[in-house]
């Protein structure tokens, strides 16, 4: 498991991130004006102008592991420090605008919920290079 970790380890990394989704792009580039000259503001703006369900907490999405955003926003997010504005990113239809700012950047640690997630992608490869092994036929 330990050499599994260290061989994938970026592959564990995270970071705490909030957003503000906005529907209209000229909206979404007005939100970044102000957030760029008041960033200690992106909590109380989530609340009064963001259309995701994260709005209560201040846009706040929380811990989020490589691989959970769209491939282009998450090299962008991860490559970020903390505090930086980063978007707005349209959804592949346009419909809507996310802005992000990175809150903490965590590198991999191999941690029990690590840890499980090493056993649980362990025991996935297992099961593939089994199935690759055997050919059932119906009858």
């Amino acid at each position: 498991m330990e050499a599994y970790f260290k061989l994938n380890s970026p592959k564990f990394d995270s970071i705490e991130v909030s957003h503000i989704v906005l529907d209209a792009e000229g909206k979404a580039k007005e939100m970044m004006s102000v957030l760029r000259d008041d960033p200690e503001s992106f909590e109380e703006m989530a609340r009064e102008h963001s259309i995701a369900d994260t709005r209560e907490r201040g846009g706040v999405i929380g811990k989020v592991l490589r691989g959970a955003l769209k491939t282009d926003i998450e090299a962008k997010v991860f490559n970020a420090e903390p505090g930086d504005l980063l978007g707005p990113f349209p959804s592949h239809d346009r419909a809507f605008f996310e802005i992000f700012m990175v809150n903490e950047k965590h590198p991999a640690v191999l941690d029990e919920d690590t840890a499980a997630e090493v056993r649980r992608l362990l025991r996935e490869d297992w099961l593939m290079a089994r199935s690759q092994e055997h050919i059932i036929e119906a009858r």
